[in-house]
């Protein structure tokens, strides 16, 4: 049960039983998707009684629906006090807040319930672009990820592309290597290879649907290094790795 805006939610579902009220069927039609798409959120089994019923004579009637919308308004409302007896839910990942780049892509899947497909579709993206970072279409999965964020030993000659964060400075004041520059850059590079091969590579070659919950962790860890990938800039590398 989780609801982003509730001020909003409540909102439109008073303006719906107000609706409801003055008996403007068109305007009550119109609103019923925002309507349909609360319930969801806060009570999914109760989405079928946000109904119309004709009666006699071409009459409608929204009863159903009202006794409904009255009953979210209740939910709306006493949130704090539901979540005071249920305990403890933790935060809420909100999945349409992800990197435009994962989001994007598994949009349309993730609605209908293609949890295997939308993380495969996100690994790729994400993949796609850091190639184009890159300009390095002839590199896929970990050694993509090797190439892009590895670092080398001070004054070695460039020899490509890398992906470096802006935020950090290669070399300290007295001309040292910046450990917290060096522990940004081969976090990011294992961290995309454990991307590459323990989600794409085994997601890709299995054979079952995977569960809501798990791709949903899955595609927040591909977010994260979209974000990565997204707030690097590409420069001229160093050709070589530190050993370790």
């Amino acid at each position: 049960m989780a609801i982003g805006d509730p001020d909003f939610a409540l909102e439109k579902l008073r303006e719906f039983l107000a609706l409801i009220a003055e008996r403007d069927d068109d305007e009550i039609r119109k609103l019923l998707p925002v309507i349909e798409a609360i319930a969801k959120q806060m009570d999914p089994g109760k989405v079928s009684e946000l109904k119309s019923v004709t009666v006699p004579l071409g009459g409608v009637s929204w009863g159903s629906a009202r006794g409904e919308a009255i009953r979210l308004v209740g939910i709306v409302e006493r949130q704090a006090d539901i979540q005071r007896i249920s305990g403890p839910t933790g935060p809420m990942l909100a999945a349409g807040q992800l990197h435009p780049w994962v989001w994007h892509a598994v949009v349309n899947l993730w609605d209908g319930g293609h949890y295997k497909q939308a993380v495969n579709a996100a690994a790729a993206t994400v993949e796609e672009q850091t190639q184009l970072e890159l300009r390095r279409g002839d590199l896929s999965g970990a050694p993509l990820y090797t190439e892009a964020f590895k670092v080398g030993k001070v004054g070695e000659v460039p020899d490509g592309r890398r992906l470096r964060f802006p935020h950090l400075k290669e070399l300290t004041e007295d001309g040292k290597r910046n450990q917290n520059w060096v522990s940004a850059h081969e976090g990011a590079m294992h961290f995309g290879r454990g991307c590459a091969q323990g989600i794409r590579n085994l997601n890709a070659h299995g054979t079952g649907e995977l569960p809501e919950q798990e791709a949903l962790e899955y595609l927040a860890s591909l977010s994260v290094l979209a974000r990565w990938v997204d707030a690097c800039e590409p420069v001229p590398a160093d050709s070589g790795t530190i050993d370790g």
